[in-house]
């Protein structure tokens, strides 16, 4: 693989020009499509400005012809490079040709667009005023060419390793059903366990990011905290229960001290000689489709505590429990752990990138201070 400092080092000073993103690119204006109109199944897929590379799928719309564009998302920062036939989905997406192919390298334009949005204040606002007067470094086309294909060789890794995971995550699925679906006698839930409702507290209270000061997450609702805060109200190794929302009925386990707000549920078992705990959380991680799907409401859908109570477990041998738990822990942490497996793997395929992405635009930049 190049070696990017030498690469970079090779490079005259001459021979490096600037120019801002709003010079070097033009916005090609096209209709887009509601998000209420998207379909898992399509001839066009819709490219929005949420985190998932593709929205969905659609038959209408003006699709984009295929070429090479870079989308930003005015709000989210998400940028994403398209080389294909597209449809845009709900408003707030920047789509972005370069102006002259023969000054910029398409590719090497979206890494460095991806660096300048990353260096961008967050938060729910418009941000191409700001992004459009970022300065970039333009090398010669041939350097910008190389550049792209070593940061690309990362990217393709990622991906290979991201579908061999998602891959092992099926077949994860299915082993834990097995696992749980044991033929085991099955006992009433609501004879092992309590369901917990959280407290209230004010989300303008909480840090948005996790300090030293506001240490423990907030969780409610969503699949991730909803905020920090500086006290907890339940300790470490609890299993959670999103009650209210999209994510309702979403499991989870915590590792940390944590706040459970009004929207959670903490789930206790009152006999642990006769319930592994874990064993506990398997059977409703295994569950949370059907409790997912048991949301009642139009405006926030939630889910009761009875559709929890109401669900009967296989309750095998105490001692067969904690073997089919220390099974799924192991697997749970070759899918999900980012100290080992693939994960792991991905994790270290994208801090290496993003060490190489940033070197070059140290090296590239302090040309331009000089």
């Amino acid at each position: 693989m190049s070696n990017l400092k030498d690469l970079l080092e090779s490079v005259p000073d001459k021979d490096t020009t600037w120019e801002t993103i709003g010079s070097l690119s033009t916005i090609v204006a096209t209709d887009h499509i509601d998000k209420s109109n998207y379909r898992p199944q399509g001839k066009y897929p819709v490219i929005s400005q949420a985190s998932e590379f593709i929205s969905g799928f659609t038959d209408q719309g003006n699709a984009m012809p295929k070429d090479e564009y870079i989308c930003f998302g005015d709000h989210t920062l998400c940028v994403k490079f398209i080389d294909f036939s597209f449809v845009q989905g709900a408003d707030g997406l920047k789509i972005l040709k370069v102006r002259d192919k023969q000054t910029i390298y398409p590719k090497y334009f979206y890494y460095c667009v991806q660096i300048a949005a990353s260096n961008l204040p967050s938060g729910y606002e418009r941000h191409w005023k700001l992004l459009r007067q970022f300065s970039l470094p333009i090398p010669p086309l041939e350097v910008q060419k190389r550049i792209a294909d070593t940061l690309d060789k990362f990217t393709e890794l990622e991906t290979e390793l991201e579908t061999e995971l998602e891959e092992r995550n099926r077949q994860y699925g299915y082993y834990r059903g097995k696992l749980i679906h044991n033929g085991a006698p099955e006992v009433p839930l609501k004879d092992f366990v309590a369901i917990t409702k959280g407290k209230q507290l004010n989300k303008e209270l909480c840090s948005k990011v996790q300090t030293e000061k506001t240490p423990f997450p907030v969780i409610n609702g969503g699949m991730m905290p909803s905020g920090f805060w500086n006290e907890f109200n339940f300790d470490k190794g609890k299993i959670t229960i999103a009650q209210g929302g999209k994510s309702g009925g979403f499991v989870s386990w915590q590792t940390l001290p944590f706040w459970a707000g009004a929207h959670c549920f903490v789930v206790s078992n009152f006999d642990n000689k006769k319930l592994n705990y874990r064993y506990l959380y398997y059977f409703l991680k295994e569950k949370q489709a059907d409790l997912q799907s048991q949301k009642q409401g139009a405006t926030i859908p939630s889910l009761s505590a009875d559709a929890l109570l109401l669900l009967n477990i296989p309750l095998p041998p105490l001692e067969t429990q904690k073997e089919i738990a220390d099974v799924l822990d192991k697997f749970t942490s070759l899918t999900s752990s980012v100290k080992v497996g693939i994960p792991a793997e991905i994790s270290l395929r994208r801090k290496q990138m993003e060490w190489y992405r940033d070197a070059m635009f140290k090296a590239l930049y302090s040309e331009e201070e000089k």
